[in-house]
Order: C-alpha cells, then sequence, then structure tokens
C-alpha cells in the first residue's frame, strides 16, 4: 500500500496520511480510486496541452507515439508573367496588321465591333478577326473609307459645297441596314437621289434595285 501510495506522490504526505489511516477500508479504496481519477485526469489534460504544443510547431504524432517534424509544402504563389501579356499583344498587333486593321479608325471600329458582338472577353484578336461577320463589315468600313476619301480629293476644286453636292459623298456616308441596303443620313439632300441611284447602279449592278432608305424620306 506505501508503495502505491508512493507513486500517487500527493502534494501533502503527511496530512494524506493522516487523513487516510483512520479511514474504513471502503472508504480507503474509495478515497484511492478518487485520487488516481484525478492525477490520470491531470495527466490525461497535459498530455492533451504537449500535443497540441507540439502541433503548433509542426510536429505530427505516429502509430508509436514519437512525435515527427512534418515539413509543409507551401502553395506556389501564383506568378503574373507580364511577358506573358507582353507577348499576346505583339501577337494581337501582329494579326491586326495582317488583316489591315491598322490605322487608328480602322482599330476603334475593330475593337468597336469586338464588343458590340460579344467578343470583348476573347483576348485573342486573331479569333476575333476570323469571324465572318467581322471581315464582312470592316470590308464595307474600308470600302466608305475609300470612298470618302475619294471625294475628299474634289474639295480643293470645288469646295466643301461642291462635295456635298455628289452623290460619291453621300455613299461614302451611308451605312448597310440590317437587309444589307444601304441607309443615307437625314441631309442626304433629296436631288441628288437620282444621282446616287445611278452611282451605285454603276458601281454595283442590282445595287439600285429595291427600296433604298434614306432618313428623310
Amino acid at each position: 500500500m506505501e508503495k502505491n501510495l508512493k507513486e500517487l506522490q500527493p502534494l501533502n504526505e503527511d496530512k494524506f496520511f493522516e487523513e487516510f489511516e483512520p479511514l474504513e477500508e471502503d472508504a480507503r479504496r474509495e478515497r484511492l480510486q478518487n485520487i488516481i481519477k484525478e492525477r490520470n485526469d491531470i495527466l490525461d489534460s497535459n498530455r492533451k496541452l504537449f500535443g497540441r504544443a507540439k502541433e503548433a510547431e509542426g510536429f505530427k504524432q505516429d502509430e508509436d507515439g514519437n512525435w515527427i517534424k512534418t515539413i509543409e509544402k507551401k502553395p506556389e504563389a501564383k506568378k503574373t508573367d507580364k511577358s506573358d501579356d507582353k507577348l499576346l499583344e505583339r501577337f494581337n498587333k501582329l494579326a491586326r496588321k495582317t488583316a489591315g486593321v491598322v490605322e487608328d479608325d480602322e482599330v476603334e471600329f475593330f475593337n468597336k465591333w469586338k464588343k458590340d458582338n460579344g467578343y470583348e472577353n476573347i483576348d485573342d484578336d486573331e479569333v476575333v478577326i476570323g469571324k465572318k461577320g467581322f471581315q464582312t463589315e470592316f470590308a464595307d468600313f474600308r470600302t466608305a473609307k475609300a470612298n470618302l476619301a475619294a471625294t475628299s480629293n474634289i474639295k480643293g476644286e470645288k469646295g466643301e459645297l461642291g462635295v456635298k453636292n455628289t452623290p460619291e459623298y453621300w455613299i461614302a456616308k451611308a451605312t448597310k441596314g440590317a437587309d444589307g441596303k444601304p441607309v443615307f443620313p437625314e441631309e442626304t439632300p433629296p436631288e441628288l437621289f437620282p444621282a446616287i441611284l445611278a452611282k451605285l447602279g454603276e458601281n454595283e449592278p442590282g445595287a439600285n434595285k429595291g427600296k433604298l432608305k434614306f432618313h428623310n424620306t
């Protein structure tokens, strides 16, 4: 009995024996069980606290109860490689140049078409340039641009008023309607309607068939 009590290591052995010896056998047994339970609870609590401290230090307990240092792999930081963005911009610029999208107004037309048709999230401009709808509308845009440039050459001879009195000027100002036919601006002079129709017939046979749209008619 004395050996077991020594293993318990009570805080005050003298006081413990003074209280323990007068007790009956059942009371002694109950007293020892309470002390053992209290001791085991303290040991269990200490083990848990120790385990938490070791885990916080990066250790993990194996099946044999040994604490082993674990090496945690840190996730690689996402690289924001600006060189990739620059390379993509160079490819896009080359794709636009190959397609003839060079001048500022042509680039502006491309960016607007890209946004209006829902392709603004596509980073590869070559994909957008390959769309049949873009190729058709860009060709119309360049034709109108060329016509306007051609009529502008007359400006020095006839002046601004003379340029506006030519069918070529208003044909260059026209846009394409949903039905594919030219739509002329509201300020198109009515007296030029016949000349415009005749000019369209010369440039594109059959283009003047059907009703054209003039905003002031």
